[in-house]
């Protein structure tokens, strides 16, 4: 990575698992449909704590935001989040945890005794984004009310309406994200995977002007895109691009690379590791 610091790159999607939830990953994936549609697959990689800052140490990465798993029993994303906070902890100046919950009543609770307990922000949510009905406006504008009162960041899970299949890829279109975009109207609110291509349509004045709080993170972006996609994106909104390699899924390198074979140059890929989180995490 010629001319970045890399003890100042901050990797903004990142997900661990309690030592419960690794050992126990058969049975969750039997009662959690969500998360059975990825990981019930033995080959998809769970990683726990220290796994992630063996990777942050050998890649020269100085933090992570660490992101809970959108389950959907609130027990499930209790235990999770008590580990994430945990972790937290034990790296304060490492890992930013993130957290989820259900949305519901219920949820909520568990949101605000996270806060109590440290969190900095909530994701990886994904509200209908794993599956094919989007949740009722009300519902999405409660949740996010609460999340902008307590003025931190949310992180959703957004995936690409075309292209492959793959596990986990829901079917919701761009059109629904757009009516959770406007039902987070100020929230500082990150959309995971580049927002399923929601951010190319910022080309449109009335689209930029919707998304005026939004951010976009990278993960799994070498995964979907032709390298090219660092270019073009870093064009139409390179001060609101947030680096995250969705690790485990993928360790940085193979971001990196994308973003030298795209030509992008020193300042550029410097926002995209590092100043443009700093500036929304403000740390």
């Amino acid at each position: 990575m010629p001319g970045c610091k890399k003890d100042g790159v901050i990797d903004f999607h990142t997900h661990i698992f309690s030592p419960y939830a690794r050992d126990h990953r058969e049975e969750l994936a039997e009662r959690d449909r969500t998360f059975g549609s990825i990981y019930a697959d033995p080959k998809a990689r769970m990683a726990g704590m220290e796994e992630l800052i063996g990777m942050m140490d050998e890649e020269g990465l100085e933090r992570a935001v660490v992101c809970g798993f959108p389950w959907e029993e609130v027990e499930d994303c209790r235990r999770e989040n008590d580990y994430l906070l945990e972790s937290a902890a034990r790296y304060p100046q490492r890992l930013i945890p993130f957290v989820t919950f259900p949305f519901s009543p219920e949820g909520l609770r568990e949101l605000e005794r996270c806060l109590r307990g440290g969190a900095r922000g909530a994701g990886e949510l994904a509200p209908g984004t794993y599956g094919q009905e989007p949740l009722p406006s009300d519902l999405l504008r409660e949740v996010f009310q609460a999340i902008r009162e307590a003025g931190i960041v949310a992180l959703v899970h957004v995936n690409e309406p075309v292209g492959h299949p793959y596990p986990g890829k829901g079917g919701l279109g761009l059109k629904e994200v757009e009516r959770l975009v406007e039902a987070a109207q100020g929230v500082k609110l990150v959309l995971g995977h580049l927002g399923g291509g929601l951010l190319f349509y910022e080309l449109m004045p009335e689209v930029a002007a919707l998304c005026k709080d939004v951010r976009y993170d990278t993960a799994a972006l070498p995964l979907l895109y032709d390298h090219r996609v660092w270019r073009v994106a870093q064009e139409v909104a390179g001060e609101k691009l947030l680096f995250g390699s969705d690790f485990p899924l993928l360790g940085p390198r193979r971001y990196l690379k994308g973003m030298e074979e795209a030509g992008l140059d020193r300042l550029q890929m410097e926002a995209i590791l590092e100043g443009n989180a700093r500036r929304l995490l403000g740390c």
